[in-house]
């Protein structure tokens, strides 16, 4: 007499879906009443606590049938006594092929406690009834540290076998319902974040309460979601337009060949040194247009992000990643000589891993759109008929004073002061033939005087400074222009931009200055956007540069952005500096400047607004 026992995740299993599921394979097999369904069907119920994971499989009695070779006698009936022990032989194929992995890729090891096959009959189990009766088997792993991530992964049969292998699993937390039903593949593994603050709950409130808590969870993973998932970002800005694309390491590589010694892990190294293939691969699949002109795209970033980043943007430390849970993260640029009207991408890596490209489309400062690149339709186009599309505001200076000069022949001075010099000495010493030549020249050092001629600033006259009022305004538009600057993206760009404010003795410096200033060193080296320039204070004080018209005391802060992945980076510093203006050519130009302290006001990451 064989005992009735059904554990509690059995009881979970029924509850969520196992009567449609046995359903749904008894009309399949149905058509097939002679040979099985040539797909493996499974199911696995994983209950998460802090110290464990209890992980409840069903498996048909099909795959016992396929992955151990048991033939059906004469009267199309697989023997009980066959299945029994196929379904013990089992244990070590379940171990082997279904896998928990830690955050970091690592498989937790585990072991099966107790097989369950009150199912199989007495008298065997029919051809045609594989895929309604199962054998349950209980994964018992014990957990050395409070799980924040865990990676479900099924490769059933490994790489090279024929049957095709689907596994739905149901997660849960602390016996109640973690997540929605999600199917696992050899390609497809599921990974999922864990909240102990805020448990599931099995009472009905709780799902009241789930659009709230998934709404938390969306702003702390940054919109970023589905570890299994392909995002993709384009972003339409001044002088760059970026075509950012995070994928799994699996689903990399069925785009492009990913060498590595490990099959599970791909190392410091082997991530270096994809980065030249998958340019290639870049620029074989992705066409960009540019006010119709063709832009080769460069692959500027390729970082690999394993489950505990969040922040996609920030400079990730190397260190060996996960096939099974990593991520990369691609960003290509197609460089603009200005501000675009017009442009378009077009992708062609699609394949029955990546059908299709969810991609929001950011462009300017507005509202992200989204868009969909499929088989069918690989092209996005953009264009814009608005004049002075994003044009650099600059701010227009009153003209400064011209240093008044002093017209001097260095060449004439010298002959003029040896004719001197001859003449003294001619007349004291009574010496008449030095007498004879300085009267030549004095005449030569008259006529070299129009072609020797130089000026330089009059060593009596200096420019009376504007007003404190005056000396205050001029700084601050200049300040404001020399942050403007640096809206371009190229660094020949930027220096003529900057030529605008700085003296020609000063620019380079200046120019390292700033740029330092805007580098974000968490974001990966990268250089924010400077979204407000806010004039704090300013004060006069005695000027102690020769050369300097005025000096000021002054105050500023900078709001600059990193945006990346549909995440917006923002930085808020404050700097006092002495700041040195001079008067060249008639315009007013920064001469010198010494940064004296640096302060950062306010750090945050935030969600860049979809329409």
């Amino acid at each position: 007499m064989m005992r009735c026992y059904t554990s509690p995740m059995q009881q979970q299993f029924r509850s969520l879906g196992l009567t449609l599921l046995c359903g749904i394979a008894f009309l399949l097999c149905s058509s097939f009443r002679i040979v099985a369904h040539p797909i493996s069907m499974s199911t696995a119920v994983a209950d998460i606590y802090q110290d464990r994971v209890q992980v409840e499989l069903r498996i048909l009695t099909e795959d016992l049938m396929f992955y151990h070779s048991i033939e059906a006698g004469g009267d199309q009936m697989l023997s009980r006594k066959d299945l029994l022990e196929a379904a013990e032989a089992h244990r070590a194929f379940l171990k082997k092929y279904f896998r928990v992995l830690d955050k970091s890729g690592q498989t937790i090891e585990g072991n099966f406690t107790r097989v369950d096959t009150q199912e199989i009959p007495e008298e065997g189990v029919r051809l045609d009834q594989v895929m309604e009766v199962g054998v349950f088997y209980e994964l018992h792993i014990l957990l050395e540290e409070i799980p924040q991530y865990l990676t479900f992964t099924q490769n059933f049969g490994g790489e090279d076998s024929p049957v095709p292998a689907v596994m739905d699993l149901i997660m849960l937390q602390n016996g109640a319902r973690l997540d929605f039903p999600v199917q696992i593949g050899p390609r497809s593994p599921h990974s999922v974040a864990i909240d102990w603050e805020n448990p599931p709950r099995n009472d009905r409130m709780y799902w009241r309460e789930r659009r709230d808590l998934m709404k938390k969870r969306r702003e702390e993973l940054l919109g970023i979601t589905s570890y299994s998932s392909t995002y993709a970002y384009i972003y339409v800005e001044p002088f760059e337009i970026r075509f950012e694309i995070l994928v799994p390491l699996l689903t990399l590589e069925t785009w492009m060949p990913i060498e590595r010694n490990e099959k599970d892990f791909l190392s410091v190294e082997e991530q270096e040194d994809l980065r030249k293939p998958l340019e290639q691969y870049i620029r074989s699949h992705c066409e960009g247009l540019v006010d119709g002109i063709e832009v080769v795209p460069v692959l500027s970033h390729l970082d690999f992000f394993s489950l505990d980043i969040r922040d996609f943007a920030s400079q990730s430390e190397p260190r060996s990643i996960g096939m099974q849970n990593g991520r990369a993260g691609i960003i290509m640029t197609f460089s603009t000589k200005g501000k675009p009207k017009s442009a378009s991408i077009e992708w062609s890596g699609f394949n029955d891993y990546t059908p299709m490209l969810n991609t929001m489309v950011y462009m300017m400062d507005g509202q992200g759109e989204r868009h969909f690149l499929t088989e069918n339709e690989p092209r996005w186009n953009w264009q814009t008929n608005e004049e002075g599309l994003g044009e650099t505001a600059w701010l227009t200076l009153p003209a400064a004073p011209r240093q008044a000069v002093l017209s001097i022949s260095p060449v004439s001075m010298t002959l003029a002061g040896v004719s001197a010099l001859f003449l003294l000495i001619g007349y004291v010493g009574r010496k008449r033939a030095l007498l004879w030549i300085v009267l030549p020249s004095f005449i030569v050092a008259g006529i070299v005087w129009p072609v020797t001629v130089v000026e330089i600033s009059h060593p009596w006259k200096k420019i009376n400074p504007p007003s404190t009022e005056q000396q205050k305004m001029i700084t601050e538009a200049m300040m404001k222009n020399v942050y403007r600057a640096f809206d371009y993206q190229q660094d020949e760009q930027v220096y003529d931009a900057l030529a605008r404010s700085a003296s020609g003795t000063f620019l380079e410096n200046l120019y390292l200055q700033i740029k330092k200033g805007l580098i974000v060193q968490e974001q990966g080296g990268a250089r924010s956007h400077v979204r407000e320039v806010r004039w704090g204070s300013a004060a006069s004080v005695t000027s102690g540069s020769s050369e300097a018209v005025f000096e000021l005391n002054i105050r500023w802060e900078v709001t600059g952005t990193v945006e990346h992945w549909g995440h917006i980076h923002t930085r808020e510093h404050a700097y006092d500096a002495l700041i040195q203006i001079v008067a060249e050519d008639g315009q007013w130009k920064i001469g010198g400047m010494d940064v004296t302290s640096e302060e950062q006001l306010k750090s945050s990451t935030g969600l860049r607004n979809a329409a």
